[in-house]
Formats: structure tokens, C-alpha cells, sequence
């Protein structure tokens, strides 16, 4: 879900993602730091995985303090209790800092870009690290 959905109706959305995640789904916010978001909420939160907003990855090479900025909200989430996606990494050393940073996964043009279902299922079953 995005973070602009949790402006309206916090209580009953964090429901719904409790119901959600009761019946087995992982619930991640996507976009973060680009909305409305608060952390001071964090704690009520029923998600598993907050993704960093590809604004701030794209930064991480052009302006030096948004290391510091990215591997703070990296560290926030994690006292939070959440796993961290960072998304938008397109460049090797950008996933070098985000590992640096103890970012728990990526998604980005780096892995791949968007594929159809069967180059898709060839590109996970040769996929490699």
C-alpha cells in the first residue's frame, strides 16, 4: 500500500491490513518518505516491510548528504521492528551503499527490468547473486 492511503481512516486500514496479514499476507508500504507518513505511528503499524521511495536512491550518488539522510531512515525503520526495500536502485554502487547502509533487500532496474510471464519465469529460474 502507499503512504498517503494511511492519511484517512488510519484505525480502520490498519484493521484491514491485520485481517490481511491474518490470513497469511506480507503488507509493505511503498513510497515511503514521499507523503504523508509519520514514524511517530510507527509502532501502531500492522506491515511487515516499509520501501524506501526510489527519490531518495536516485539522490544517494548526486548529493552527499543523502547517504546520511537514506541510511537514517534505513536505521529508524529498523528500530521500528520493519524490514526496509529500497526501490528505484538502477547503479551498482547504489547498492553498495544501501548493503553498507543495512538496507534488507532492493528492487530496481539493477536485478531487472519489468518482464512479460515467461521471460519473467526464465530470468528466476537462471537468476543468480
Amino acid at each position: 500500500i502507499t503512504e498517503s492511503v494511511l492519511i484517512s481512516n488510519y484505525e480502520e486500514i490498519n484493521q484491514t491490513i491485520a485481517t490481511l496479514q491474518d490470513l497469511g499476507f506480507y503488507i509493505a508500504i511503498d513510497d515511503f518518505g514521499t507523503g504523508y507518513s509519520s514514524l511517530a505511528r510507527g509502532d501502531e503499524l500492522r506491515v511487515n516491510t516499509i520501501k524506501i521511495d526510489k527519490f531518495f536512491i536516485d539522490k544517494l550518488l548526486v548529493v552527499e548528504s543523502e547517504k546520511a539522510i537514506v541510511k537514517d531512515i534505513i536505521s529508524m525503520i529498523h528500530k521500528l521492528g520493519y524490514n526496509v526495500i529500497a526501490e528505484g536502485v538502477e547503479d551498482m554502487k547504489q547498492w553498495e551503499y544501501l548493503k553498507d547502509f543495512g538496507c534488507d533487500k532492493i528492487q530496481g532496474y539493477i536485478i531487472s527490468k519489468p518482464l512479460k510471464e515467461k521471460s519473467a519465469i526464465k530470468f528466476l529460474e537462471n537468476f543468480k547473486i
